[in-house]
């Protein structure tokens, strides 16, 4: 099984120096992502952005694989919005057409999806995830976070903050 990823969740744990968290996530399901994507990352690198070198090694050593789309694929993007940019627009048709996971942050690109039935995680989601699977602690959560913050000034809103720290309600039989 694999899932797609658009440019801002790997930039954003890459800023956080917390790749090898999302890798472990992941660990059964291999994170792919577009070439736009690739070349997002890779642009990025260029201009000064060295916090995203441990996503361009995990994609040179085969723990990130890069996916062409296929025609079909390609056709279908054209039909998205171009308020999506390409990347996303990649990732999306990836997600869509092989009915897998889609890992993204944009908010444009989740409720786009929400409409078209593609599963999305995004970052609160996929933070949550990493201490109700005990990978990292609350408290380290709260360090990512904030990394995430000083790096590329991303702010999580109240409400956000709050589905990532919600108690963990467990199901009773």
């Amino acid at each position: 099984m694999i899932v797609i990823s658009d440019t801002n969740i790997l930039s954003s744990f890459a800023a956080a120096e917390a790749l090898p968290l999302l890798l472990r996530l992941f660990q059964h399901q291999k994170i792919h992502i577009p070439p736009t994507v690739h070349r997002e990352l890779s642009l990025g690198l260029d201009r000064g952005r060295t916090y995203l070198a441990p996503v361009l090694q995990a994609i040179s050593h085969d723990q990130i694989a890069v996916t062409e789309l296929s025609p079909q694929e390609q056709l279908v993007l054209e039909a998205y919005p171009r308020k999506l940019n390409l990347g996303e627009r990649e990732a999306i048709a990836l997600a869509q057409s092989r009915q897998v996971l889609l890992l993204s942050n944009d908010q444009r690109a989740v409720r786009f999806c929400q409409q078209q039935a593609i599963e999305t995680l995004d970052l609160p989601q996929i933070l949550r995830a990493l201490w109700l699977r005990r990978l990292v602690t609350p408290p380290e959560v709260e360090q990512i976070i904030t990394r995430m913050a000083q790096v590329e000034n991303l702010v999580l809103s109240e409400a956000d903050h709050t589905r990532v720290f919600a108690p963990n309600r467990r199901r009773r039989k």
